[in-house]
């Protein structure tokens, strides 16, 4: 007979009219943040507020058998436009889960002063002194991107704009 299970962990969003989806229940703690993760990659298609990750411990009474791992918000993103832009709001991170985007902001890992922006598409990487900042550099990125317009952009017109972004 195998071990039983001490805790479970449940993620779920909330829509924009207060209704909460959750999205299973389970033994594991990354098989949570997968199955998260893939609707977050559909969240555009919902009016979202924002997510959790909940912790049960089994056969607890009370609130002591919850403990929240993390709350994201869901804002517009910078960079694309659409209202996939995930925010944690416990340990601040960011991370557009939008197809092809991916804009994120996080806390520099070496200097907690430094907030650090970027953009894989064109290897943007911006570091910032506060996190208003980053989220205005990843906007006037898109705002670039946008006035580009429906044309595809080359490798030097993609180079100059990171040269561009760097020197702000």
């Amino acid at each position: 007979m195998g071990e039983a299970v001490q805790r479970v962990f449940v993620p779920s969003v909330t829509e924009e009219d207060g209704g909460t989806i959750g999205l299973g229940c389970f033994s594991s703690e990354e098989t949570a943040w997968q199955v998260l993760r893939a609707f977050l990659k559909k969240s555009e298609q919902m009016l979202l507020t924002n997510c959790s990750v909940v912790v049960w411990d089994i056969d607890i009474v009370g609130e002591e058998a919850m403990t929240v791992l993390s709350t994201m918000e869901c804002k517009d993103c910078p960079v694309c436009g659409r209202r996939t832009f995930w925010i944690d709001v416990d340990n601040f991170s960011a991370l557009c889960h939008g197809n092809a985007c991916s804009a994120w902001i996080e806390e520099n890992t070496i200097d907690p002063e430094i907030i650090d922006c970027g953009w894989p598409t064109i290897r943007f990487l911006k570091q910032n002194k506060s996190i208003e900042e980053a989220v205005e550099s990843l906007f006037r990125l898109g705002d670039r991107l946008k006035s580009v317009g429906e044309e595809r952009m080359d490798e030097t017109a993609a180079e100059s704009m990171i040269d561009e972004s760097t020197s702000d």
